[in-house]
């Protein structure tokens, strides 16, 4: 009678056994685990600054109002952004006393560009629209984006909770080596969308994040 126990593993070397495959079972998933942990990490930024520009390069909506001076006159520009193609910029100058007038309003789609200025008559043209994400949100003359890019080297400094419009956001100081205040931005705790930003004699100020905003062409004169 064939005698099976001898082509058995004895007792200990089962238990050997099974302990190395509780070993190769344990670093196997160890190591899967550490693939999907820095696969994860790709898509997260680590820090605030990288946190903020992700989050403004992954909005497909906003308006932003640009206060400044242009030539010693106060101005102000209102601009509603609906990603890919739509936008409208408004531009007021205000005098002395504050009060403002319409200086040209400016509507893109995907392929016109309608524009007036003043109380002028509508214009249009036909003109290819630029992908609106693809630059983001402006800050004065350039972009958020890269206005930021160029605090890469500076000090940010964590401050505290304000509120702005009603939206609660944290200010955040960019500061040089030396301590020399450079810009601040407030920013959204939950988000990381920033709602305001203030640097030297320009005021940037954010709102309706990726919020549906209904951007139509004017009603053109008629043709005679």
């Amino acid at each position: 009678m064939l005698n099976l126990r001898k082509y058995l593993p004895s007792k200990k070397r089962s238990a050997q056994i099974v302990i190395g495959l509780l070993v190769v079972f344990l670093v196997g998933w160890w190591w899967e685990a550490r693939i999907k942990a820095a696969s994860a990490r790709r898509f997260v930024p680590a820090g605030e600054l990288d946190r903020i520009q992700y989050a403004i390069a992954s909005a497909r909506a906003w308006h932003v109002t640009t206060i400044g001076t242009l030539r010693g006159q106060p101005f102000q520009t209102d601009q509603d952004v609906v990603c890919p193609f739509q936008s409208r910029t408004v531009t007021h100058a205000k005098d002395a006393p504050g009060a403002s007038t319409l200086v040209s309003e400016i509507i893109e789609t995907q392929d016109k560009m309608y524009a007036r200025e003043g109380d002028a008559a509508w214009s249009s043209e036909p003109k290819l629209g630029t992908d609106k994400c693809r630059q983001g949100p402006m800050a004065g003359p350039t972009s958020l984006i890269s206005t930021l890019a160029g605090f890469k080297s500076a000090i940010l400094v964590r401050g505290g909770l304000q509120q702005l419009g009603g939206d609660s956001c944290r200010t955040w100081n960019f500061a040089s080596s030396s301590g020399a205040l450079l810009a601040s931005l407030c920013v959204d705790d939950a988000t990381h969308l920033p709602y305001q930003l203030k640097m030297g004699a320009l005021e940037a100020q954010y709102s309706n994040w990726n919020l549906p905003i209904n951007i139509g062409a004017p009603v053109m004169p008629a043709v005679p």
